[in-house]
């Protein structure tokens, strides 16, 4: 028996068409769905950076750490002295502080600021 170019197709070769189909399918949102974790990935990540840079800012700016917490609840700022005193006229130091986001591992930033200190008067 042979076919002539009016005959369809047969059941098989149409189901076997689709499970292809359905196969390629499955596989381009597997990907996608990876693509997309990735991405929130990122977004986490550029969000933290520019957290850290605000906290950064405000920390050499001469705002007080308990404030800045209270505005990052996200995050942990531990801050400690770094070679005090810098300067004995100004009374100028170095601070230490170390920023860390909960749940974001990889997030933790070490920085060193100079706070100003109470200006000693000159002795006679």
């Amino acid at each position: 028996m042979t076919r002539t170019p009016t005959d369809g197709y047969a059941l098989t070769e149409a189901l076997i068409a689709c499970a292809i189909a359905a196969a390629v399918v499955a596989a381009s949102m597997g990907g996608l769905t990876t693509s997309m974790r990735g991405s929130r990935s990122a977004a986490s990540a550029q969000q933290a950076v520019l957290e850290a840079n605000n906290i950064a800012a405000r920390l050499r700016a001469g705002d007080l750490p308990a404030r800045i917490a209270r505005d990052y609840p996200a995050w942990q700022i531990d801050i400690g002295p770094f070679d005090r005193p810098v300067d004995p006229a100004s009374g100028a130091v170095l601070t230490r502080a170390r920023l860390e986001r909960a749940g974001l591992p990889g997030s933790a930033v070490e920085l060193v600021y100079m706070e100003a200190g109470q200006v000693r008067p000159n002795p006679p």
